[in-house]
């Protein structure tokens, strides 16, 4: 069977970066340009055309393999994936949707590049499996993105989650979207940097003069790390005010959202995070109106660079029909009246499991009825979302309890099933999933 991809592109103000990704979400390809400076819509749109026909010659894939393009832009897009306003790139009132529509015959997704870096990271990161989610990724500025019960909240224009503008003081800074007070005004790095450099042009003393020039023009995230690390007091308060910024924030958004998860990226957060995280987590703990209930978890996100891709990818894989995720990466398994596996046309006599990237491993060694945290780690090292267990005939198995508690704290759920119902089931599910088969 042959072989479809998604692509996920991410168009930023400095680069466009894209992907060819299995239904998996496993990268095949990856290429990254810069983006064109000061361009008009169609040099960028030409631009990003490249860096899919450029994925697709490196992997020697026609655009009929595709199953869907999605793209996330850094901006606001409307609920029919038409861009409205992209502040830092030309691209507003742009119908990117359409375009590629036509051009590229598939499902298209655009999105909000933050709301798709936490739909990424829901899907193959640190928010994998947990419904309820609020991202903040404070960078440049501050992005921000909500998931309630599996679903984003976009609002009725597209514009809603931007967290970054959200007032946590009346009395503070002017923000660049006009506001006074507004969570980016403290936490992005355009609103450190100031900080900085006022404070040293009063006199302030700092390693950064050092690492960054006397004219602090650009401050990276990772010279901030690098002053933070060597204890450099002005750096660290100023960082501090900006945690608990970020913080306040949270509190309040904890009210309104109740997520199991804060999420946290960026560069700033990744450059950063082991100073601003413990802030967040001790206001959130110390919040006396759920003392009696759970804390939500903080947590940095774990696929760097990737997530907005692969979130993109997300977008346009839930718009896709289910038979096409389940009949083009995934093996199908047939069997036979006289009860023969097949597999890609082979029949398979040993016992055997399918990984959650979709390999096939034979087993070399005899793998015991009761599974424990041993055996499972090796089949689902891949990070599947549910884990099936083929019983073999006339005998039973089970899972341990050490098992159970790697199963759980995996988050990944056990389908114990018979050979029949197991075989229709895994064929027909369209999570990421492993299987393990005893013949």
């Amino acid at each position: 069977m042959l072989q479809k991809y998604f692509i996920g592109i991410d168009i930023g103000g400095t680069k466009i970066y894209g992907g060819l990704v299995t239904p998996a979400g496993e990268i095949i390809a990856s290429h990254k340009v810069p983006t064109p400076s000061k361009a008009k819509p169609k040099e960028i749109l030409t631009t990003t055309d490249k860096v899919i026909q450029t994925l697709l010659k490196n992997s020697l894939t026609s655009p009929k393999n595709l199953l869907g393009i999605g793209i996330a832009v850094p901006g606001i897009v409307d609920n029919n994936g038409k861009i409205v306003i992209t502040p830092n790139i030309d691209l507003s009132n742009t119908d990117l949707k359409k375009i590629l529509e036509k051009k590229y015959k598939t499902k298209i997704s655009v999105g909000n590049d933050v709301n798709l870096g936490v739909l990424g990271e829901k899907w193959l990161g640190a928010g994998r499996k947990a419904k309820n989610i609020v991202g903040l990724f404070p960078g440049t500025g501050v992005g921000g993105g909500v998931i309630v019960n599996g679903n984003f909240i976009t609002g009725s224009h597209g514009a809603a989650a931007e967290l970054g503008h959200i007032m946590v003081d009346e009395k503070g800074p002017v923000c660049t979207c006009g506001n006074i007070g507004c969570l980016e005004a403290f936490a992005g790095r355009w609103a450190i940097e100031r900080d900085l450099r006022a404070a040293i042009k009063k006199g302030g003393r700092s390693i950064l003069t050092d690492l960054a020039g006397k004219d602090l023009k650009q401050i990276k995230s990772s010279t901030l790390a690098k002053a933070l690390k060597a204890k450099d007091p002005l750096v660290t308060k100023v960082m501090t005010r900006a945690a608990i910024a970020l913080a306040k924030a949270c509190v309040s958004l904890n009210h309104i959202f109740d997520p199991e998860i804060f999420l946290f990226g960026g560069g700033v957060v990744e450059a950063c995070g082991d100073l601003i995280l413990p802030v967040i987590e001790k206001a959130l703990k110390k919040d006396p109106f759920f003392a009696r209930l759970s804390t939500p978890k903080v947590v940095q996100a774990k696929l760097g660079d990737d997530a907005v891709m692969l979130g993109a990818v997300a977008a346009v894989r839930q718009i896709t029909e289910l038979k096409s995720l389940t009949d083009t990466y995934y093996p199908l398994i047939k069997l036979t009246p006289s009860g023969k596996i097949i597999i890609k046309g082979k029949n398979v006599r040993a016992s055997f499991f399918i990984r959650a990237d979709g390999k096939i491993k034979e087993s070399k060694d005899f793998i015991p009825l009761k599974l424990s945290d041993e055996e499972l780690e090796e089949i689902c090292k891949k990070g599947p979302d549910i884990f099936f267990v083929v019983k073999p005939r006339g005998k039973q198995v089970s899972i341990t309890p050490k098992g159970l508690r790697f199963l759980r704290k995996k988050r990944i759920l056990p389908r114990i099933l018979p050979l029949s119902e197991a075989i229709k089931t895994y064929n027909n599910c369209a999570d990421r999933k492993a299987a393990l088969f005893y013949l």
